[in-house]
């Protein structure tokens, strides 16, 4: 809305009024300004008023009252601002209207539990799968009395939200809490697909066996499963299909149906020897390649988008390389990946592109280009060096910061770039090292004359994947954020997602004063080399991540020799895999520690609203969850689309025991027991007369 004019009520005055104004010094104009005031805070308070008729442009007190006029569940009393945010109360009562109008409908209750939970959801009608009694008039084709096992399709969706195959009546209830009947005469089953699919675009592909054409989708080199991305705009106006939900593809699906998930856009695009030469559907086979024995035949490039790998003959193998686009499943948008996430703007900064057109071709050409750009003009302290495509980077960097030094290194929006630091030199160590150069310290001791606090430099990795070695820190660094990225646990992974390197760590921490903060990233074991007798302890802040030491008896946080890290660390709404050994826990909460957590002080810190393990030495706990409730994951291994998703059948204490009733961990915020809770009360309201209905979780 426009504001109006300045001296709006003098200017409707006679000129001669005005004239005689100006003569006395405009003792009216000033009377009038202040009348003016007045007359605009009632027209903004009119406006407010006619927007407040209005769900789309309403204050966010007038939600709740419009949502009384038309039926709406309110959020429950007590809810965090991050619970009703996820619950979207405006959504819900702007929805209302229309779903009421479609009530009892499957696809009415499919976009109520999209707009109240947020899950793409199928709903299914079970009473139509039964076997029935058909009579002689009257025979129904669509109603078969017998299962066609023949069909690889209809035995693989055999259980599952798309399952069409007959079935024999099941007199217990779909929503009972000891063994559970689906197909009842009045039963309804609403599944839900928790997971996300998230796009690698026009990555490299990982090759295994050059003289045999053979290839991995995930650069990482382990076997991934493809997902179905879902479409982008509201939910249909009918029932869902395979196509209308993010889930994990099958061979049978894939093979039914090529035209329909490859393709630009889809869940699977392949180039051969350059990124403008893709690979035509007509020549794409479904197979099995567990143990890589279908032989493709010529003019074939065989697929299995359950374990993510591709095949071509012998004869025709690729000579400049594969790339591949293609989607993966994860709970949440954490670690590296292409999703969209906050970034700050470039200003003032020096910008370095990597990759893309006129690019500096390397990290290691831009940080290069940097230092000979600082030797010119000492002012270009400030630094940004963006990634602007998904390939596959493999360097050993060495980044070395000078006094006043802001360097940021991440990827572009919608890229995926691996930063590979494999070891090309015997004679060191090529981990992705970051060094002060204000002054070297002594061998196990800080420096003798370290800069100000203000005047450290400071790193900023944003969006970045990196494998085979680990963050080397060292020196007098200010500050180290690792923010949406993934250090593999590991360093690197089989085929089978087991880490090769499990004891190894990703974070080190050497002789330095850098505060190491982590954000929305997924990292393996941290170790604090520090010499406690000369220096305060590092602050470590990991807030929404996953530390995963690769095993429950490992260390997540640690010191050389299992001793007890230097540092004062901070949980807020993390997972950890493993132990933790840290001199201080200043605070704890929402967090899952799945090993011990032992502190070398407790006088000081708290651990609340989290699960750990009783242990000893530990600090001091405030409703925390105890024995004999434990996390029950999905999966524990990086690489999985379950990873560290708390199992449906989880204990309540975990599940919903943080403080705002959310479960407890790295995926506190997507309040999925609120939505889940939300989505149930809805379902009562939309369902017809007599169905019993139940939320069954396909992923």
């Amino acid at each position: 809305m426009s504001s109006p004019p300045p001296d709006r009520l003098y200017d409707l005055l006679p000129a001669v009024h005005r004239g005689r104004d100006e003569e006395q010094g405009f003792p009216l104009r000033a009377l009038l300004r202040i009348v003016e005031e007045q007359v605009r805070v009632i027209e903004e308070d009119l406006d407010t008023w006619y927007a407040n008729w209005f769900v789309e442009t309403c204050e966010d007190w007038v939600v709740p009252y419009i949502g009384a006029l038309v039926g709406t569940r309110p959020p429950p009393p007590g809810s965090s601002p991050g619970a009703v945010r996820a619950l979207s109360p405006r959504q819900d009562v702007a929805d209302a209207v229309a779903n009421r109008r479609r009530k009892g409908g499957a696809a009415a209750l499919e976009a109520v539990a999209l707009d109240s939970s947020g899950w793409p959801a199928r709903a299914v009608e079970l009473y139509r799968h039964l076997v029935r009694a058909q009579h002689a008039r009257h025979v129904r084709l669509d109603r078969p009395a017998t299962f066609a096992v023949r069909d690889p399709l209809a035995c693989a969706r055999l259980g599952g939200p798309f399952d069409d195959a007959p079935h024999l009546v099941d007199v217990r209830r779909p929503n009972s809490t000891q063994t559970r009947g689906l197909h009842g005469i009045p039963s309804l089953a609403l599944f839900v697909w928790r997971l996300r699919a998230f796009p690698v675009t026009r990555a490299p592909a990982f090759c295994i066996d050059q003289r045999y054409s053979r290839y991995l989708v995930n650069v990482l080199g382990i076997d991934t499963r493809l997902f179905a991305p879902a479409p982008q705009g509201p939910a249909p106006a009918r029932v869902s299909g395979p196509g209308d939900v993010p889930h994990p593809l099958g061979r049978e699906e894939f093979e039914a149906a090529v035209t329909e998930y490859y393709g630009p856009g889809r869940s699977l695009e392949i180039w051969r020897d350059s990124p403008d030469n893709p690979v035509p559907a007509e020549q794409i086979i479904v197979a099995d390649l567990t143990d890589w024995r279908y032989r493709p035949r010529p003019g074939q490039v065989v697929v299995d988008p359950v374990l993510g790998r591709i095949a071509f003959p012998a004869d025709e193998a690729p000579e400049d390389g594969v790339w591949v686009s293609w989607h993966y499943g994860f709970a949440d948008a954490m670690g590296g990946g292409a999703y969209r996430r906050p970034q700050t703007p470039v200003g003032e900064r020096k910008l370095y592109a990597v990759g893309g057109e006129d690019d500096l071709g390397s990290i290691t050409a831009a940080l290069r280009q940097w230092r000979a750009d600082k030797a010119a003009d000492p002012s270009l302290h400030d630094a940004l060096i963006e990634i602007r495509d998904s390939a596959d980077y493999t360097e050993a960097l060495r980044i070395d910061l000078d006094e006043d030094d802001r360097l940021e290194i991440r990827a572009a929006r919608g890229e995926r770039p691996v930063v590979r630091l494999l070891n090309q030199k015997a004679n060191r160590f090529d981990a992705l090292t970051v060094r002060a150069t204000a002054k070297k310290p002594p061998p196990g001791t800080v420096a003798d004359c370290p800069p100000p606090a203000t005047r450290r430099p400071q790193l900023v990795l944003d969006g970045l994947v990196v494998s085979g070695r680990s963050l080397d820190v060292v020196g007098q660094i200010g500050e180290v954020l690792v923010r949406h990225c993934t250090l593999v646990p590991g360093w690197e992974l089989d085929h089978d997602c087991r880490p090769r390197w499990g004891e190894e760590p990703s974070v080190e921490l050497r002789r330095t004063t850098a505060r190491l903060r982590v954000e929305h990233s997924i990292v393996g074991t941290i170790v604090v080399d520090q010499d406690e007798t000369k220096g305060n302890p590092l602050t470590v802040e990991i807030l929404d991540s996953i530390v995963d030491a690769t095993s429950h008896d490992l260390p997540a946080v640690t010191a050389p020799e299992d001793r007890f890290a230097h540092a004062e660390l901070t949980l807020r709404r993390c997972t950890v895999l493993g132990d933790v050994r840290v001199h201080a826990l200043p605070l704890g909460e929402n967090s899952i520690v799945t090993g011990c957590l032992h502190t070398l002080r407790r006088d000081t810190g708290c651990l609340r609203y989290s699960y750990a393990p009783v242990s000893h030495p530990g600090p001091p706990r405030y409703r925390c969850a105890t024995d004999p409730a434990r996390p029950h994951f999905t999966s524990t291994r990086y690489g999985h689309p379950g990873y560290c998703q708390l199992h449906t059948a989880c204990d309540p204490l975990i599940s919903t025991g943080a403080e705002d009733g959310a479960e407890l961990g790295a995926f506190h915020d997507l309040y999925q027991p609120q939505s889940l809770s939300n989505l149930v009360g809805h379902l009562a309201e939309y369902v017809p007369l007599g169905v019993e209905a139940a939320v069954i979780t396909a992923t």
